[in-house]
Parts: structure tokens; C-alpha cells; sequence
């Protein structure tokens, strides 16, 4: 497949309907609308897993399977990595000659935008 020679490298997709479900914190995708700036960590018939570096969760348990009492519960962030489908991509911008970089076309998955 063609963007295999992309895998660790940033593309930039446009999304197309979007589910309304997966806006938000859990994929880290606040405007479906816009050019987004993904790397890619495989790629797929059925789509592409992608990264999402700045993935906030808070542990409810330690590795052990010890509960973390709520007081001392604290968020962290963390690179997750996501599926998307084919279905769910209109188009990708790949970069062979420069190192691609956010900008005012392309959003970073997991920032939110800015509220006015």
C-alpha cells in the first residue's frame, strides 16, 4: 500500500462524515470539518491507525489491580493510537519532500480549539 512508506511520518487527511459520537476527548478530534495533521502508524485495507499524542486519561487502579483512592487520582497524558476508517477520510496530503508541520489548514489531533 502506498502509505506504508509513511508509517512514522505526519500526512495531513480531511475527514468526511465524521459520526457526531466520536467528537471529542476520546479520539481527540474537536472539528471534523477541518485539515487534520496525523502521523501514521499503519496503514490498512480497511484505514489507518493514527497517533493521538496528547491523550488525557486519569487511572482509577494501579497495575497490581489496586483501586487509587480518588483524592490521590491524577490526570495524565499519553500517546494513543486510533483507527480510522476509510470510510471516514475524503483525502490525504502526503509530504515527500519536507517535514510537514501544523498550520492553518491542518489541526493536531488532541488539541482542543480555542473558544472565543
Amino acid at each position: 500500500m502506498f502509505l506504508d512508506a509513511y508509517v512514522n511520518q505526519k500526512v495531513q487527511i480531511k475527514l468526511k462524515n465524521f459520526p457526531e459520537s466520536m467528537i471529542g476527548d476520546v479520539t481527540g478530534i474537536y472539528q471534523p470539518d477541518e485539515w487534520y495533521l496525523v502521523k501514521i502508524v499503519h496503514a490498512e485495507n480497511m484505514g489507518i491507525w493514527v497517533e493521538n499524542p496528547c491523550y488525557k486519561r486519569t487511572p482509577v487502579q494501579k497495575e497490581d489491580g489496586t483501586a487509587i483512592p480518588s483524592e490521590d487520582q491524577v490526570e495524565e497524558t499519553c500517546i494513543t493510537h486510533m483507527f480510522l476508517r476509510w470510510d471516514y477520510i475524503a483525502s490525504v496530503i502526503t509530504f515527500p519532500d519536507a517535514d510537514p508541520m501544523a498550520d492553518k489548514k491542518a489541526k493536531l489531533i488532541g488539541f482542543q480549539p480555542d473558544v472565543d
